[in-house]
């Protein structure tokens, strides 16, 4: 007997089906829908000396902190170049170790991703070549990879095609292209990239339907990120921002954040911006960075808590911020206020961390005038060229005319902040939507840390100093530079009344020292204070080396009207006017006043001129009155003979007869211009030089004596 299997329905039977594989695809789905976790190493160029061992050690860290999971992590390598030295100059050999590294077994359980916001140029195109996957800013470009290479060697074509060939991320005969310039490359068939002998090749086979040559020989590829992607379709994406570049890869956006404790072994130093913000401050502080540095410390951390001040400072500040070598990395760090213009110095900061409740911006101590406000924003445009950041709302910070608002982009989402002059640099502002505006006319911009951190103002959140050290694995402690009694000295020094009072006695010295014979305690007391002016002044920022060579040549030439050239001529006037320039020129930072503050300046260097007059006035007083009646001051002056003595003296001149030396040989014991000293036998005597000038040395020939005075001319 014949068991009936009964006969199933078709509904049923696909309802089974369905039930089974989506019971089997559960797991599945929920794996795929995971979080992707992601890392970030940065790579600056050019790669050098051992730097691509650094490189290294940096990648294998952030693979020690990506888990070994699918799917499989993201590594993303952001290759741009450095602040020092050409990113043409990367060494070959030093590239290709990296490019086969990140071309071994140990990186494939991640997926490498080069991401260039800025052009690649040199040997440093090996490491996108070395990456799956190349995403670039439109803008950006990548080639000329042979740029500095008198000849390629078969060894360098070699390399290019196997690292390219490995990955395929980009076609070989492109790597060779951008290598060669003795290598075609044409496209064919819209889709294929060979090289000109394989297109000889291709062509004799009748293989080619369509051709398209894109390098000629002679030149070298370079392409845009823009090209690559929409005519040759060679990369996967184009990003323009970290927020887009996560996007594309559908990772979060915090995955993203560069992790600095992979880069290196940190060794970190804290500096403090308190108080008002003047010259001698910001002095002291770059003096004591310029000393942590020197010591080996690569993390300065900048903690601001200011009202803001001395604009002049404040740019002097970021300047020297901007100007420190790639391996030291500056962080600011906001835990109270940054008022006014002091919010700006952390704008030129490599990172900048704020504490949830800290204050950014508002009214500060010092408010720009309506040419301040534009220079600043001009500077800051600068600046936030070089750190890659948007200005607009650090500008708003300082003018309170200047309008700010949100706005978010229609195809990505992307939110930035942006002024009306901001938003038309960007590439395609109609894509740009306001959506809000977040300043207040008449009234500088005023932010929480907590918002400065939502509008991407500020890179992270942090309490204090020690959060920025965890975020960056500093493993020993922060150095804090202390202020020494050398540190003191040079504020006391520095100090405008000391100042003034070291410009006061070095003047009336000097005066004094000219009346004396030889060179005496007024000499030396002019010496020591000019020494201590000009010192405390240099040391304060203001004055270098030339108001110091400005002061040294016009007493030269002062000296030399008095002693070589009497009289009062170019050599006096101009050597004054030297004088008084090098003092004016010491006491502020700029020469020709351009802005309102350095205006606003222009009263208290002049006020240096009038203590040079008083002190000379002072001088001449304490010389006539004082001198003659201190016994010890009385013999290091010259005095003028009182009045019986001038009169005898007189008296004896008019009786002298000089008669007997008519026609005799002297020697000139001085330089006469005309007139001056000689002597005739032992007798030296007052002589006038009948041709107007003899040097001193000079034999002379007694021609007529005219009362006291000899008539001479040169023998």
């Amino acid at each position: 007997m014949q068991t009936r299997v009964p006969r199933q329905s078709p509904l049923l039977l696909s309802t089974w089906c369905c039930l089974v594989v989506g019971m089997l695809s559960v797991p599945l789905c929920a794996q795929d829908d995971a979080p992707r976790q992601a890392a970030r190493v940065r790579i600056s160029l050019p790669i050098a000396g051992s730097s691509d061992v650094a490189i290294q050690q940096s990648v294998e860290r952030a693979l020690q902190a990506l888990p070994t999971v699918e799917p499989r992590p993201v590594l993303i390598l952001e290759i741009r170049p450095g602040r020092g030295g050409s990113a043409d100059a990367s060494q070959f050999e030093r590239c290709l170790a990296l490019a086969r590294f990140l071309t071994s077994t140990e990186m494939s359980r991640v997926r490498t991703v080069a991401y260039l916001p800025e052009s690649v140029t040199g040997h440093a195109v090996l490491l996108p070549l070395a990456c799956e996957q190349i995403i670039m800013a439109p803008d950006a470009q990548l080639g000329d990879a042979g740029i500095l290479e008198k000849s390629i060697s078969a060894t360098m074509r070699q390399a290019y095609e196997e690292i390219a060939g490995f990955r395929n991320s980009l076609p070989a005969a492109i790597a060779l292209g951008m290598l060669d310039r003795q290598t075609q490359v044409f496209r064919v068939n819209d889709r294929q990239f060979v090289t000109g002998e394989k297109y000889d090749e291709m062509k004799k086979a009748g293989e080619v339907a369509k051709s398209e040559k894109i390098v000629s020989t002679g030149e070298l590829a370079i392409f845009t990120g823009r090209d690559l992607r929409l005519k040759y379709q060679l990369i996967s994406h184009l990003a323009e921002s970290q927020q887009q570049l996560a996007a594309q890869l559908e990772v979060s956006d915090v995955e993203l954040q560069l992790d600095y404790s992979l880069e290196r072994d940190w060794k970190a130093t804290q500096v403090k911006l308190s108080g008002g913000v003047t010259n001698n401050q910001v002095q002291q502080l770059m003096r004591m960075i310029q000393s942590e540095v020197s010591g080996k410390v690569n993390l300065v951390l900048v903690e601001i808590d200011s009202p803001g001040g001395d604009p002049v400072a404040v740019e002097s500040l970021m300047n020297y911020l901007l100007k420190q070598p790639d391996e030291v990395r500056t962080v600011a760090l906001i835990k109270q206020q940054a008022a006014g213009n002091a919010a700006i110095v952390a704008f030129a900061c490599d990172e900048i961390v704020v504490a949830t409740d800290a204050i950014l911006g508002g009214d500060g101590a010092y408010q720009y005038s309506e040419q301040g406000t534009t220079d600043v924003r001009n500077f800051l445009i600068q600046v936030g060229e070089k750190k890659q950041r948007r200005w607009s709302a650090w500008a708003a910070m300082c003018d309170p005319q200047l309008e700010v608002a949100n706005y978010r982009h229609k195809q990505s989402g992307l939110t930035a902040l942006f002024c009306p002059e901001e938003l038309q640099q960007q590439i395609a502002p109609d894509q740009w939507e306001q959506t809000e505006v977040i300043t207040i006319a008449g009234q500088p911009l005023e932010l929480t840390g907590g918002q400065a951190f939502d509008w991407r103002l500020a890179d992270a959140i942090a309490a204090d100093a020690t959060d920025v050290a965890r975020r960056y694995g500093v493993t020993g402690e922060i150095s804090t530079p202390v202020r020494t009694w050398a540190h003191q000295l040079i504020d006391a020094l520095a100090h405008p009344g000391l100042a003034w009072f070291f410009l006061f006695i070095g003047i009336s010295a000097l005066i004094m020292e000219m009346q004396a014979p030889g060179v005496g305690i007024f000499g030396f007391m002019s010496a020591i204070c000019f020494g201590f002016y000009f010192w405390s002044q240099f040391l304060s920022g203001t004055a270098g080396w030339l108001e110091v060579l400005l002061f040294v040549g016009g007493v030269g030439f002062v000296l030399v009207e008095i002693f070589v050239l009497p009289g009062f001529g170019i050599f006096g006037l101009g050597g004054g006017a030297m004088i008084l320039g090098s003092v004016v020129l010491a006491s502020q930072t700029f020469i020709w006043p351009q802005t309102d503050y350095q205006l606003a300046q222009v009263p208290y260097s002049l006020a240096n001129i009038f203590i040079v007059i008083a002190a000379m006035g002072a001088a001449m007083m304490f010389a006539k009155h004082i001198v003659p009646y201190v016994p010890y001051l009385r013999d290091t002056m010259l005095q003028p003979p009182d009045e019986e003595s001038a009169e005898a003296q007189s008296r004896r001149e008019t009786i002298v007869d000089l008669t007997h030396l008519v026609g005799q040989t002297g020697v000139a014991q001085s330089q006469l211009v005309p007139g001056g000293k000689a002597k005739f036998g032992r007798e030296l005597v007052n002589v006038t030089c009948e041709t107007g000038f003899a040097p001193r040395g000079a034999e002379l020939i007694a021609v007529s004596a005219r009362g006291n005075y000899l008539i001479v001319r040169p023998k």
